[in-house]
Formats: C-alpha cells, sequence, structure tokens
C-alpha cells in the first residue's frame, strides 16, 4: 500500500469515526432527562418525579391539574414521536409529516370521520376537562421546548416538533374510539362471503355458538327481552364485480397491523373481580390483564401520580392525561373491548344525479363536506369530497356504502368521564362518570376498598330497526334505521352479585334475544369459560391464586373441542406417526394444559389450524379466505360450530371423519 492510499484510508476512517461520534452525541442528547429541576408554566407549587429501578415514575404534585402537567412532561419527554404519530392520525394529517405516500390512508380516517370526532370532543369538553388538558399540555410543551436535540425519528425527517393543542389530545380520543369500534370491516367480509359462497356456506359465518346450553355468557340472566326483527339484506351477486375487494383493500389502509405507518390504539383484555364473600381476606379482590399488540414503545405508559391527598396509578396512554385502567387510593378498574357501535348500509343512487340517494319512497340530496389535507413536497392539498346520506358517510362510492356509528351523534358527550373515572371513590361515583362516556364501546369490571364489585357496559350502542350488526342493510329501506342509541339505564350491569365474582373477556354478555344487543361479534367463549370455572369453584381466592389465573395455560379451546374431533376420526387411515401424535393428544385431554415443552398442545393448535385452512378452503379462494384466516373470531365461530354439530355435508365433502384424519 503506498502512502498515498494510506492517507486516503486514514482520512476515511477519520470521516466515518467522526460521523459516528457525531450521530452518538446526537441521539444521546434526545434521550430523556430523569435527574435536575425544570420549570413547568402554571404549577400550583413545586412537584417531586422519582423514577424506580425500571425508570417508572412516581410523581408528587400539590393537585391534579399540576400532577397531570407533569404527566405530560413524562409522555414528551420519553414517548414525542409515538405522541406525533397519534396525533397526526387522529386528526388525519399523516401525509403532511410523512409525505404523498400516507395520502390514501389520511383520506380513509377522513371518509370515517376520525378527525371529525376530534373536533366533536374538543368542542364538548367541560370547563374542568378543558382546564385540565390544558395543565397537560403545559407539561407537554415545555418538554418540548426544553428539548436541546428531538427523538431520531423527526431528524430522519427533518422536521421540529411543534406544540401540542387541545385538538391534538382529543385526536387521541377519537383514534382509540374507533381502533377500538371497528366492526365495519368485518361486516364487509360477510358481504363478500354473501355474495361468493353458495347459500348453504354461507350461514356458518352467522353463528357464534351461544345458543348452545350452558353457554358462558358474562350476564346469563336475562334482564329485558325486546326482539330485534330480522336482517332483510338479499344477495346480489352484482356486488361483487363492483369493488368488494377494492373497498376492503381501502379497508386495510386502516388496520395497523397491515398499514406499519398507523400508530395503533385499540385494545383488548382481561377482566375479573372476587367478592368478599368468595376472597380468603374478607376483601374484593381485582384482576386485570391487557393484550396488546408487542411493540416499541408500547401502547402503554405506567404512571403513578401523588396529589394532595389522593393517588391515581394506571396504565396511561403518551397523549392523555390520566390512566386508562388503574386504580386510585378507593377503588380499581379495568376496560376490556366490547360492543358494536357501527353498522354499514347498502345505498340505493339515483342513476342520473349521484349525490341523490332513496329514503323509502322519496329521493333525497345527500350532503356533502369538502377537505383538504395538506401533503409534505406538495404545494397544493389533497382534496376530498364525502357525501353524507341519511345513514352517514360514504365510505365507498362503488358500491355506495354508508357507515353509521354512534359517536356522530355525541350529544354533548366528550372525554369528560376519563377524568371523572381517574377520581371517583365508590361505586356509584365511577358508574355516574360511565354514564357520560361515549365510545368506544367497552366492558369495566370494578372493585373497591369496601367490597363492593362492579360490572358495567359502557358506550353509546345502537338501537337498530333491523338486523343485529352482523352484515350491512339495506339503507334506502326507511324501516332499517337507526332508532337511536340505547338509554343509559338500559346498559347491563351488575354489582354485588350472589356469585361473588364477575368477569369480562370480549366475550358475549347477554344471550341473543336479551335487551339490549351489546354485540353479536365476540371473542370465543374459551376464555370466559374458564374464568368462570376457577372463580365460582373450590376454596377462597387471595391475590396469589388471581397471579396464577393470569397466568393460567389451560387450553379451553382443546377441552371444548378435542373430544369431538378425537370422537370423529377415520383412525384406520392415520399413518405411523399420526398414530403417535394421536396417543399423544388422548392422554393430554386429561390435563390440556398448553405448557411451552408439550408437544400434544403444538400438535392440537397446528391440526386445528390445518383443519380451519381447509375446511374454509373448500368454498373460498385465496385472497378471501386468507382475509378470513386474518379475523380470529369469525374462525372460531364457524370452525367451531362445524366441528361441535351435526355433520354439515356442504362443509364436509368426503366426510368429516376423512378431513380430520
Amino acid at each position: 500500500m503506498t502512502a498515498a492510499i494510506r492517507k486516503i484510508v486514514l482520512g476515511l476512517v477519520a470521516l466515518l469515526l467522526i460521523a459516528f461520534l457525531a450521530a452518538w452525541l446526537l441521539l444521546r442528547a434526545s434521550l430523556p432527562t430523569y435527574r435536575g429541576e425544570f420549570e413547568i408554566a402554571g404549577l400550583a407549587g413545586p412537584a417531586v418525579v422519582h423514577f424506580d429501578d425500571l425508570a417508572r415514575p412516581y410523581v408528587r404534585a400539590q393537585s391534579l391539574g399540576d400532577a397531570l402537567a407533569v404527566q405530560g412532561w413524562l409522555h414528551a419527554s420519553e414517548r414525542l414521536w409515538q405522541m406525533e404519530l397519534l396525533r397526526r392520525a387522529g386528526r388525519g394529517r399523516l401525509a403532511d409529516l410523512l409525505g404523498p405516500g400516507m395520502v390514501d390512508t389520511d383520506r380513509e380516517l377522513w371518509r370515517f370521520g376520525v378527525p371529525q370526532l376530534a373536533r366533536q370532543l374538543a368542542d364538548n369538553a367541560g370547563p374542568q376537562q378543558a382546564d385540565l388538558v390544558q395543565s397537560y399540555l403545559a407539561g407537554v410543551n415545555a418538554a418540548i421546548d426544553r428539548l436541546m436535540v428531538p427523538p431520531p425519528e423527526f431528524l430522519l425527517l427533518a422536521h421540529h416538533p411543534v406544540h401540542w393543542e387541545a385538538e391534538d389530545v382529543y385526536a387521541l380520543g377519537a383514534l382509540m374510539a374507533f381502533q377500538s369500534a371497528g366492526n365495519a370491516d368485518t361486516e364487509l367480509l360477510r358481504l363478500a362471503l354473501r355474495e361468493t359462497l353458495r347459500p348453504e356456506h354461507y350461514p356458518v359465518f352467522l353463528r357464534d355458538g351461544s345458543e348452545r346450553a350452558g353457554y358462558p355468557f358474562v350476564l346469563p340472566q336475562p334482564s329485558r327481552e325486546r326482539d330485534t326483527p330480522p336482517g332483510l339484506l338479499s344477495p346480489s351477486r352484482a356486488l361483487a364485480a363492483t369493488g368488494l375487494n377494492r373497498v376492503m383493500e381501502r379497508f386495510d389502509l386502516l388496520d395497523p397491523t397491515l398499514n406499519p405507518l398507523l400508530p395503533r390504539l385499540g385494545f383488548g383484555s382481561n377482566g375479573w373481580v372476587v367478592g368478599p364473600g368468595r376472597s380468603e381476606g374478607g376483601h374484593a379482590l381485582f384482576a386485570f390483564d391487557s393484550h396488546d399488540a408487542l411493540g416499541l414503545p408500547n401502547l402503554f405508559y405506567e404512571v403513578h401520580l401523588f396529589y394532595g391527598d389522593r393517588q391515581l396509578r394506571g396504565w396511561s396512554v403518551a397523549g392523555l392525561p390520566g390512566v386508562i385502567n388503574g386504580f386510585n387510593e378507593a377503588i380499581a378498574w379495568g376496560f376490556t373491548n366490547i360492543g358494536d357501535s357501527q353498522d354499514l348500509f347498502l345505498e340505493t343512487r339515483s342513476d342520473t344525479d349521484p349525490g341523490i340517494f332513496l329514503d323509502g319512497d322519496e329521493w333525497y340530496r345527500a350532503r356533502l363536506e369538502q377537505v383538504s389535507i395538506p401533503v409534505r413536497g406538495r404545494e397544493e392539498p389533497e382534496r376530498l369530497e364525502i357525501l353524507h346520506t341519511r345513514n352517514g358517510p360514504l365510505i365507498s362510492e362503488q358500491p355506495p356504502i354508508a357507515l353509521r356509528w354512534t359517536v356522530q351523534s355525541l350529544n354533548g358527550l366528550g372525554l369528560d368521564a376519563l377524568v371523572d373515572i381517574n377520581v371517583a371513590r365508590n361505586w356509584t361515583e365511577f358508574s355516574n362518570a360511565l354514564d357520560g362516556f361515549a365510545a368506544p364501546s367497552l366492558n369495566a369490571t370494578y372493585a373497591d376498598v369496601g367490597g363492593t364489585i362492579g360490572f358495567r357496559t359502557a358506550g353509546l350502542l345502537p338501537l337498530r330497526a333491523a338486523g343485529n350488526g352482523l352484515e350491512p342493510q339495506p339503507g334506502g329501506v326507511l324501516s332499517n334505521r337507526w332508532r337511536g342509541v340505547v338509554p343509559v339505564a338500559d346498559m347491563p350491569q351488575r354489582d354485588n352479585p350472589p356469585q361473588q365474582y364477575l368477569a369480562a373477556a370480549n366475550a358475549r354478555v347477554n344471550p341473543p334475544g336479551d335487551y339490549p344487543l351489546v354485540s353479536a361479534d365476540n371473542a370465543a367463549p374459551y376464555r370466559i369459560q374458564r374464568l368462570q370455572d376457577v372463580l365460582g369453584e373450590g376454596p377462597a381466592l387471595d391475590a396469589a391464586a388471581m397471579a396464577t389465573l393470569q397466568l393460567d395455560w389451560y387450553d379451553g379451546q382443546a377441552a371444548l373441542l378435542l373430544p369431538a374431533m378425537l370422537n370423529d376420526l377415520a383412525r384406520a387411515s392415520l399413518s405411523s406417526t399420526a398414530v403417535v401424535s394421536l396417543e399423544l393428544l388422548e392422554d393430554w385431554l386429561h390435563e390440556p394444559v398448553a405448557d411451552p415443552d408439550s408437544a400434544a398442545a403444538l400438535i392440537f393448535q397446528q391440526w386445528y389450524l390445518a383443519v380451519s385452512r381447509r375446511l374454509l378452503g373448500s368454498a373460498l379462494d385465496g385472497v378471501l379466505l386468507e382475509r378470513v384466516m386474518r379475523n380470529n373470531y369469525m374462525v372460531n365461530h364457524a370452525v367451531d360450530g362445524l366441528l361441535l354439530e351435526e355433520e354439515d355435508e356442504a362443509w364436509w365433502p368426503g366426510g368429516r371423519d376423512v378431513m380430520l384424519a
């Protein structure tokens, strides 16, 4: 190597080292600060933050407003990029940051009404809520002002974070309401199935097994009976050719599991409470676990706030003041996702004017909404026109499909309920706070230091005139129109029941025909059945028993289905390897615990998936089959019903025993 080449190589190495050092210093400077003093405008007095060994914050402040201001500072110090994506998604402004590739996502968010909901929530905020949001924003913006170097995502985009406004907070509430509510995509999927399948195949996608004896409803005792008229939708093969697949592809833009640039705020959970009569210590017991996709960062941010003589601890969302699930000095609560608050309507459009639609015997002109979507790198914004029919905005032009969602008529409700829940001291105050909760619809489990336990469904639910929310209805039929929302007094609830426990696990709340219908689209009964079995039997329970149940590996799905699968098997056609697997399964069925080292547990799950794909694939093409296989609830209900009920020859060509083998 010549001296000249050596100098060039050394120079390049030096430049690389300098670049690496500069990048390291920038990243280092962008990290949050865990010590020192700083000022947040508007604090009534000094506040102190202590971090434990896991960097979890404990805040001591003089008032709730001061505590929320510090919470805002913590959120922005550690989760600013996450907050940026969340607020932009909630306001339909992702393309303004990420460029033209996100225009279509913004368009769909506007069509579904997410940014419009954010504005409504901001407008409906009461004085106390508005003041507390301003306190929270003071902390957020103080953290932004103190940034020497923004987080690396901002550096890569050459974008400096700007101050937060009140509407940004409500944008997170709107996005959470939408992502937790969304069953419109499932309705559209059923419409595609109806249009694709032979008539004898389709009914399995409308059943959930809740007619079976002993089905584990959350509230098995009927409250009020009120019949819901049957659906009026008739098959129309013409729909499949007019773009259902394209509409479903657009829906995919709003699914965070399919669109990695869309932040996720939806969640599902288990929650249960035990009364003093079933508790070893004579106190109420509370257990809760949230089922959220693993992510970096996590959806939730744990925080413990002390203010005055009160405290508040739990899982907060960066961008929202207070906590979603948690406890204070008097009560504990948790929310499980449930409830069907959305319906689709197939509209009838005039052949001569695309803005005119049928309603009974009359034609009317839909309301036109015009939206401007700013796009990074473009001088002119994207223009979007949304037609609002009497059933709701058109989320599809061809075919014309309108979305009806309970939050389109909030009637003054906002996010005030969230703070009211956080500061409630007893069941009455907690339940009153839920009276003002608009969205998402959810089940709340509750316990307090006085020994009261409770369950409550909250959020706006529709009073349907037709159908049960499983599939779209004709929008031009006047008698299909929603009749309003379920009155607060009629929402399902229980407190201190005789059995001394209450549990919720995204399961069906009440039996078919019971009023009100919370949802006909729910999780399979495995989880709720296991909870009811453990909580309702055996010796008195303690906190250790609650922790054991949270980590329970019992496979309720196998306990329910495996006997039928083994009984209906054509054993004579099994290979020698399959015979060994069969022996493992028969032995495992005596105690079907899905231990990580269990070969039988793995064999069962893979067998179930293979049977599901073979069964459903016998009637569905590749694209539609994959969409169904992504919908866990739909697969479970369809396949479980086919396994547990009398053999349906349409679904078991060649016989069930042969296919299972």
